[in-house]
């Protein structure tokens, strides 16, 4: 779901007040039992090269804004137009989530690995421990800084990239923000090796796909995060997908700037018209529960029906007259999740921002007021597939094995950060409207590029896509040592729309053939290495 951003400090509001109203008490969901952490495989990190920081600890959420009529809407605009920044300082930052799983003992199921659990010596935060207490990663890029909820390891922070969970304990990467897709390469490439490292000889692997191929939901872990606890709680209450999309779906996104309001728009309304294309081209989760789905990608199946008011294609996006303030509007109403207070995430899931910011909220027994932490907060619980923050965000492809995440962030870089690409880009869906994008996903998730658009296949586009995206990063002409632009990158999607099926039917042709109707083959095949030993 992608909350480890590129991190921005969240400015200080207007120190204007106004009287809360009361209103009903809310929930604490963090647990403050502490667990008792058993025997590590896992060294534990030195003192000197990790700090940790309790949720308790610099949790400040800032000044209240004043409501929307005395400058609120003005303080909330504004935080988006500080995020503009010029041409030459753009960046690109990468993110990515993989499932982590157990290689099976002699006599297990090879094809049903248990997925890697949170907690014991072969889980979730040793790994994060171990990770931190690394020394030839410290050595060569510094410490990283260990992020609790409830006294549980939950994030590891170092300059601008991150380790963070998603609520099925999905491993993420959000990569430092790059000039050069070919740093980001090399970031990818040393995060796979010390991922290697550590977790071979423990047995334990990774694998790039979209969707779990073979756990059920209650056969995943639930990282012990608060805010998780408040979803689990409100996602089915909204819709019937919503937990299969917390705990058993994985994506690769990236993260783009932009220089002006103009430039925001432009680039939003192209990200956004062109997403199922780009959902065609990673489409990667054809697998539920161990047999294929009839889907080819399940993950867009699972996001179609998680929660209607914060996903998909927003209407108000793709409006005429689409503007920061139009993108305010349009926060404000879509229901909150929870408020940050004393290091505890207290539930108000239903409520809405609006109302926070006019009238205040009663938490156990005390009014408390909106802050612009508590909008980014906000920001980071809707999940439109492309989504504003301080930098735009595209989320529709699955997840993918580690030789093709770099094509995910070449491919909108050519196409938002080059304006003739972007201009075709956009052009090639035509003044698509929001149901049309809609219906197009939904027959991407099952028929892949022989879904239609217009009457018309959508692999010809896709086609066209990938080669506006190359043209533009020629034109960006961004280097390697080999004298190779950023376009290398893409050769992947080159690759599966030249065969004509995307990487999920490829998958399912191997299932069907050579690997005889089993997923154990899947384990290497998709994996971010080849086997448990080599």
């Amino acid at each position: 779901m992608g909350r480890g951003r590129r991190r921005s400090s969240v400015a200080r509001a207007s120190s204007s007040t106004a009287r809360s109203s009361p209103a009903t008490p809310v929930r604490s969901c963090v647990r403050r039992r502490q667990r008792r952490r058993p025997q590590r495989v896992f060294p534990s990190p030195p003192r000197n090269r990790v700090s940790t920081i309790s949720p308790t600890e610099r949790d400040d959420p800032g000044e209240p804004l004043p409501p929307l009529h005395r400058g609120g809407l003005d303080r909330l605009v504004g935080w988006f137009a500080t995020a503009e920044k010029p041409r030459a300082r753009f960046r690109v930052g990468t993110e990515h989530e993989k499932f982590g799983f157990l290689y099976p003992a002699p006599g297990d199921d090879p094809a049903r690995p248990i997925p890697l659990p949170y907690d014991g010596s072969r889980g979730i935060e040793a790994l994060l421990q171990a990770i931190a207490a690394d020394r030839d990663d410290t050595a060569a890029h510094g410490p990283w800084t260990a992020a609790t909820d409830s006294g549980h390891t939950i994030a590891l922070f170092r300059g601008d990239a991150s380790i963070t969970l998603e609520p099925g304990g999905q491993f993420e990467l959000s990569g430092a923000p790059f000039s050069s897709l070919h740093e980001t390469q090399r970031e990818i490439d040393e995060h796979v090796t010390l991922l290697a490292r550590l977790c071979r000889p423990r047995r334990i692997g990774f694998v790039g796909l979209g969707f779990q191929p073979t756990a059920t939901w209650g056969e995943m872990p639930l990282v012990p995060k608060g805010r998780y606890a408040v979803m689990t709680r409100y996602m089915p209450t909204v819709g019937k997908r919503g937990l299969d999309m917390m705990k058993r779906t994985a994506t690769v996104q990236a993260n783009y700037d932009w220089s002006s309001e103009a430039d925001m728009i432009a680039s939003y309304q192209t990200a956004l018209v062109v997403a199922p294309l780009v959902a065609a081209l990673f489409a990667n989760s054809p697998f539920v529960q161990g047999r294929p789905s009839g889907a080819l990608s399940e993950r867009q199946q699972v996001w179609a029906d998680t929660d209607p008011q914060r996903a998909g294609f927003p209407a108000a996006i793709l409006a005429r007259d689409f503007s920061y303030e139009r993108y305010v509007q349009w926060v404000l109403d879509v229901p909150m999740y929870f408020v940050r207070r004393d290091g505890l995430h207290h539930d108000v899931a239903g409520a809405s921002f609006r109302t926070f910011l006019a009238e205040g909220i009663d938490i156990d027994g005390a009014p408390v007021r909106a802050t612009l932490r508590d909008f980014a907060d906000h920001l980071t619980t809707l999940f439109p597939e492309v989504r504003l923050k301080r930098v735009l965000e595209v989320r529709s492809a699955d997840s993918t094995p580690p030789a093709r995440l770099a094509a995910l962030p070449a491919l909108y870089k050519g196409l938002l950060y080059d304006e003739r690409a972007r201009d075709r880009a956009r052009a090639l869906m035509d003044g698509a409207t929001a149901t049309e994008l809609a219906a197009l996903r939904a027959d991407v998730a099952v028929r892949g590029f022989a879904a239609t658009f217009r009457g018309q296949s959508i692999l010809s586009r896709c086609g066209d896509l990938v080669h506006e995206a190359g043209a533009g990063l020629a034109r960006l002409a961004v280097k390697n040592a080999g004298g190779e632009d950023e376009g290398v990158y893409l050769r992947p999607l080159q690759d599966v729309v030249a065969s004509g099926r995307t990487f999920a039917e490829h998958l399912l042709e191997r299932y069907a053939t050579t690997w005889g109707g089993s997923l154990a083959p899947l384990w290497d095949e998709a994996a971010y290495w080849r086997t448990a030993a080599g």
